[in-house]
């Protein structure tokens, strides 16, 4: 088995659109069964400070890993907890890049030598999440509104 897996998705937006879309509005389009506080409707906050994490409507926080490198709008480099833990994180590295009229969004989630034991158990659930993640952000962009007129 190797250690990394790779998605991707092509949105119907422009980079700097499909970069928001990522990291400001995660909230409005982050599939419910992926949510970590139990909250379908919980706040997901990925900053450029570092902090990346999940916060519900009762206050209860969930930290999803730390945010390496953040290079808007092309690249963001997280530490990954979901899945292991903040002593044993996987990394993702996201690259947005244009294609064609839109935009070509990259995971790229490795495995470190933290969680190197655990990437073989967690990698098959990795890869359906981020199916399920890319597919939820896909369908969010409505290409007919520029960037200025979304709403999430």
């Amino acid at each position: 088995m190797t250690d990394s897996l790779t998605k991707t998705v092509v949105l119907a937006c422009g980079i700097d659109r499909a970069f928001a879309l990522f990291t400001e509005h995660a909230s409005a389009w982050w599939p419910a069964e992926r949510r970590h506080t139990a909250d379908a409707t919980s706040e997901i906050m990925m900053l450029a400070g570092g902090r990346f994490y999940e916060r519900g409507r009762d206050g209860k926080e969930v930290e999803l890993g730390r945010v390496r490198d953040w290079q808007p709008p092309t690249r963001i480099v997280l530490d990954w907890y979901p899945g292991t833990d903040a002593e044993h994180p996987t990394a993702v590295t996201i690259t947005f890049a244009p294609d064609g009229d839109g935009t070509r969004i990259t995971i790229l989630h490795t495995s470190t030598p933290e969680s190197a034991d655990l990437w073989a158990q967690r990698a098959p659930r990795y890869g359906k999440s981020w199916d399920l993640v890319l597919s939820a952000l896909e369908e969010s962009v409505t290409p007919v509104l520029p960037i200025d007129s979304w709403q999430p």
